[in-house]
């Protein structure tokens, strides 16, 4: 694809780091994309987000703050997941910059079809690619029937689509077939993935269940997990056959592609129960082999009924069976295909170069150059941000925090200080806090930390409240950034950022450096573990007060993730800066390192029974 569009404009391909695929040809600048040292040292909630993010930061070396005009990525596995949520955080490498999604299969519509969706990284991978599809201004869809599956299957709205092939660089000769022998057997190929999703199980049972004996199966591919009891499917198939001769099984493709085994065998066999457009097919097609197919995803389009190839009625391995057997029978009319050269004039056609690139032209006329939205006009200047902290013993770096909440290249700031009942001689940094221009503390009895909160809520005046501990520390744009990404979209209920870690000094921890959140949108479900954001982020005051949303008192260390948790059942969600915007004091004595899982699953396992109570209270009042 970059090479093919490096003939009209400037192209930059970047390569996430372990990412298979041929060379960028001539003109196309590429940037690998590993993980800095800074990320590789980073809490992060996967290895695949880890990529992502490293992405983003190919992307601000090569571009600063000069975006691209536009930005493509694939959808499985959600590589482009933090590049686009820095898009929504105002990151200066994309403001502006147009993004589309290549559909080509998610990891989740492929382990639906494949059962492999119970691993819990699955399972997160499945959430950060819905959050891409949702950031997504575009989707590409190569044709057939990917699309609609799409549409039928995710909930939620997908964007505007824009059909455009795969340029694949495909065989320019057909491959001449064997010589035919009267009476040989149907010699059968299938390649790709041997998985269950691609069918592979389905054609090994749909040949055990010919009438006739006349047939040879050959299997080329990548052996997966997705057999029964996730084992091994090219094991399960070999125990089917149980020494076969009739049936061999290739553990990959040939280096040079499949030309040999194209001119060895008769047909191929496509039988996925789900595909979007399988370059396997294409390819074999090019090399003039006629193809089987289901009647599902991309197949629908790619193979012509009776001109390059056949369908089955359906998938599974009665309907596979069923379209072998007469095939079988129709030996002539399957020569005759061969013959026509119509498989290969059709691969030659979907793939045609000139096609894609006039596709990408319409897309790029209606998408615009990169611009940057103006930001809605406001009345009366900066708003007014109120952060509210609370103080219990933190004598020692309550004037940073505050310090650097007066740094911050948005002015319009106060600070509401909660004493939690702390009296000692070093508390008295307090009483010259007071005195400080914006600054206005207010004492209550020692009541914990979630009440000291609430009760600088309601002191707050703001129209925005930015939560913040007396020992963390504001980069100076966090409060900008937070409040312009909250008034370009007035749904955001809130606005987070990523954390540098800190030791108690005030020095960088060497490991881990930091950490990650994703915001309470991405995960469906409640989970073990908390990505939906930390205390420290800026909120909107009506998310607190006016819609009557506070800081559960018993939540304890968890009371951020359980306010989060309330917002996404009440249908607000809120945002996290991909950018290290804050630095986290960790301390030896914080409860966290003290008790470790023991205290999180305790306390999660209060917060479930909390919110259920909470329910049937809710219930029983409405009653």
């Amino acid at each position: 694809m970059a090479d093919l569009l490096a003939s009209r404009h400037d192209v930059t391909l970047i390569r996430l780091a372990g990412a298979a695929g041929r060379e960028a040809g001539h003109g196309v600048r590429e940037v690998v994309a590993e993980p800095s040292e800074d990320l590789r040292e980073t809490l992060v909630p996967s290895e695949g987000y880890r990529r992502s993010a490293a992405a983003l930061e190919a992307i601000e070396e090569a571009f600063g703050e000069d975006p691209p005009d536009y930005l493509e990525a694939w959808d499985r596995d959600a590589p482009a997941i933090v590049p686009l949520t820095a898009r929504l955080g105002r990151n200066r490498a994309l403001i502006g910059t147009r993004a589309a999604l290549r559909i080509g299969g998610s990891r989740e519509l492929v382990g639906l079809h494949d059962a492999a969706l119970s691993d819990p990284e699955v399972s997160l991978t499945c959430d950060l690619e819905r959050e891409q599809l949702r950031l997504a201004d575009r989707l590409l869809w190569p044709g057939g029937d990917g699309l609609d599956l799409y549409r039928r299957y995710y909930p939620e709205p997908l964007p505007d689509a824009t059909r455009i092939a795969l340029p694949l660089a495909l065989p320019q000769e057909a491959a001449v077939p064997a010589e035919a022998e009267p009476g040989r057997p149907l010699r059968i190929l299938y390649s790709g993935p041997i998985s269950r999703g691609r069918g592979a199980g389905d054609l090994a049972e749909a040949c055990l269940r010919l009438p006739v004996d006349e047939w040879r199966l050959t299997m080329v591919g990548e052996d997966t997990p997705t057999a029964l009891f996730k084992l091994s499917m090219r094991e399960a198939i070999e125990a089917m056959f149980d020494g076969d001769p009739r049936v061999e099984l290739r553990e990959g493709l040939p280096a040079d592609g499949i030309r040999e085994l194209a001119a060895a065998h008769d047909l191929l066999v496509a039988p996925s129960r789900f595909d979007v457009w399988p370059e396997e097919v294409l390819e074999a097609m090019a090399l003039g082999l006629p193809v089987l197919a289901t009647p599902v995803g991309g197949l629908a389009e790619i193979v012509e009924d009776g001109v390059s190839g056949w369908f089955t009625a359906e998938t599974g391995p009665a309907a596979i069976a069923s379209g072998l057997t007469d095939l079988v029978g129709r030996r002539d009319d399957l020569d005759r295909v061969r013959r026509s050269g119509a498989p290969a004039a059709r691969a030659r056609e979907l793939a045609d170069p000139k096609q894609i690139l006039d596709g990408y032209e319409h897309l790029f006329e209606r998408l615009g150059p990169a611009t940057d939205i103006p930001r809605p006009p406001r009345r009366g200047g900066e708003p007014l941000v109120s952060a509210v902290v609370p103080y219990l013993r933190a004598s020692e770096h309550i004037e940073e925090a505050i310090g650097s909440l007066f740094a911050q290249t948005h002015s319009n700031v106060e600070a509401v200080i909660v004493n939690d009942g702390s009296f000692e001689e070093e508390d008295d940094v307090l009483l010259d806090l007071a005195e400080m221009p914006g600054v206005r503390v207010v004492t209550q009895l020692n009541a914990g930390e979630a009440a000291a909160r609430n009760l600088g809520i309601v002191m707050a005046r703001g129209e925005f409240v930015l939560m913040l501990d007396s020992d963390n520390i504001l980069e100076p744009e966090l409060v900008a950034r937070a409040v312009e990404v909250l008034d370009r979209d007035p749904d955001l209920a809130y606005v987070g950022c990523w954390f540098r870690y800190i030791d108690p000094d005030g020095h960088p921890q060497a490991s881990p450096r930091g950490g990650v959140y994703l915001g309470n949108r991405v995960r469906r479900r409640q989970e073990e573990d908390n990505w939906d954001g930390d205390t420290m982020a800026v909120l909107r005051r009506d998310a607190l007060i006016d819609r009557g949303r506070i800081y559960e008192p018993e939540g304890g260390s968890h009371g951020d993730w359980e306010f989060y948790l309330q917002l996404r059942e009440e249908g607000r969600f809120g945002m996290v800066i991909p950018e290290k915007l804050a630095r986290y004091r960790v301390r030896a004595d914080s409860l966290m390192r003290v008790f470790g899982g023991e205290i999180r699953v305790r306390t999660m396992a209060e917060m479930r029974d909390r919110r259920i109570r909470h329910r049937f209270r809710w219930t029983v009042e409405a009653e």
